[in-house]
Formats: structure tokens, sequence, C-alpha cells
């Protein structure tokens, strides 16, 4: 967007400077500058403004000037703070040239609201100008423009944000299931982990108990052998003593026969 710009010439037959005199170095640096600046050697010009401003650092004209060298440069903060310094030229008219490069430099700024209060600044030092009138003009259809784009990537920055809080929420939510799952299965894996130990512990101790009986059985068995015979009065004899016994019975035996034949030999002597 191209909006029309001015250069105020300071000295010379363009301009009088303030206490300026017939062969005044300082109008002719400015003379010479602004023919750089007519020739598009903005940077020589702006070196030529400032070496100027150095001997006459108070004349509003050559900030202006050394304002629109920058301008013309690119260096948009920077002359908008040497257009500033203009607002010090006497007269209405350069006043308002003054702020209608104050509004220029805005307008590149994008900064439209700014350069209109400019441009209406100048149109009230100069009505009938009617650069400032086309800029201003030019300003205000930005300034739409640039409210309805913002109002548009508000509305899509508003949706994309919706978007991810959505997206958000549903990945939140399938967190939180995955974790419910997640704890569901761990329970249900404990649960299935303390049934086997107490599967494992109730076999264990059904195979200690069947043990301690049968041992109990065992130790039982003797002791009912015993009073069995007790009952019966047999008593369980060893075999050296079954032997033994029946060595003692047949010496019994024998000593009966021996007693037996004794006696009858006794009772025929008698009878002779």
């Amino acid at each position: 967007m191209r909006v029309c710009t001015r250069c105020l010439l300071a000295g010379g037959a363009w301009l009088t400077l303030t206490g300026a005199t017939v062969g005044d170095p300082v109008a002719d640096k400015s003379a010479k500058a602004h023919e750089l600046y007519q020739g598009g050697e903005y940077d020589k010009a702006l070196n030529l403004y400032r070496d100027a401003l150095i001997d006459r650092p108070e004349a509003p004209e050559l900030h202006f000037n050394v304002g629109d060298a920058l301008f013309k440069s690119g260096d948009y903060e920077k002359a908008l703070q040497e257009f500033e310094q203009a607002l010090k030229i006497p007269g209405d008219r350069g006043r308002a040239q003054a702020h209608y490069n104050i509004g220029n430099t805005l307008f590149q700024q994008q900064d439209y609201e700014k350069a209109i209060e400019a441009y209406k600044q100048a149109l009230q030092l100069h009505a009938a100008d009617e650069d400032t009138k086309v800029n201003l003009e030019l300003a205000l259809e930005q300034l739409q423009q640039q409210e309805q784009q913002q109002d548009q990537e508000q509305k899509e920055q508003d949706q994309e944000q919706k978007e991810q809080d959505q997206e958000d929420q549903q990945d939140q939510q399938q967190q939180q299931q995955d974790e419910q799952d997640e704890q569901d299965e761990q329970d249900e894996q404990d649960e299935q982990d303390e049934q086997d130990e107490q599967d494992q512990q109730d076999q264990q101790d059904q195979q200690d108990q069947q043990q301690q009986q049968e041992q109990e059985q065992e130790q039982q068995e003797p002791q009912d052998q015993q009073e069995q015979q007790a009952q019966s009065g047999d008593e369980p004899i060893s075999p050296e003593e079954a032997q033994q016994l029946l060595d003692t019975l047949e010496d019994r035996e024998e000593e009966a026969q021996k007693r037996r034949f004794r006696a009858t030999g006794k009772a025929q002597g008698k009878d002779w």
C-alpha cells in the first residue's frame, strides 16, 4: 500500500531557517541533501541532513527532513521520533506536514487507529490538503479490514481452541478409561493371585492334615495291637522265647514220664 510523503526542505530558496544567512553552511548541506533525496540516494541525503542537524540541533525543519530520509530507508521507528520533533515547526502548514508524515509512518507500521488521528490533526491545520484526505480514507479502509481480519482470526482461534479443548477432553477421558481398565485388570489379577495362593494353602493344609492323620494312625496301631493282646491274654513272644517255652514243656513232659515210671516200679515191688 503506497501513501504520499513529502520532504520539507530547510534553508536555501525552499525554506528559511531561523537565523540562516547567505552562504549558511547548514542551508547549503540541506539543499545538497535535498538534491540527493530527489535522486533517490536516501542514505547519502540522510548523512548530510544529520551533519546539518549537528550544526543546528534545534531546527525542527532538519528533524523533519531527517525523518523523511529515514522513512524512505524503511526505518519507521526512528523516522517517527524525528517527525515528532518536527511538530515544533512554526506555522500551521509546517505542523500539518509533520502530522501528515507521522500518519504515514504509523500507516506503514499498520497502526491505523493512530494514523487516522494523525491525519485528522493534519486536516485541522490544513483542511484543503488532498493527499491527507486520500491517506485518511486509505487508513479507514485498512482499519476496517484489519478489524474484520482480527475478528475472523479470533473466530478461527476460538474454533481451534474449542477443538483443542474437545480433543484434550477426549484424551483425558481415554486416559482415565485406560487407567480404570488397567486398575480393574490389576485388581482382577491380584484377586486371582490371592485365590491361587489360598488354594495352594488349602491344599498344603489338607496334605499336612492327611500326613498327620497317617502318622497318628501309625502310632496308634501298635498301641491297639497291644490293647487287643492284653484283652485276649496273649502276649506276643519272640522266636527265642517260643523255643525256650517249647524246651521247657518238653522237659516237663519228660520229667512227668519219669515220675510215672518210678511210681509203677515201686508198686510192683510190694507185691513180690
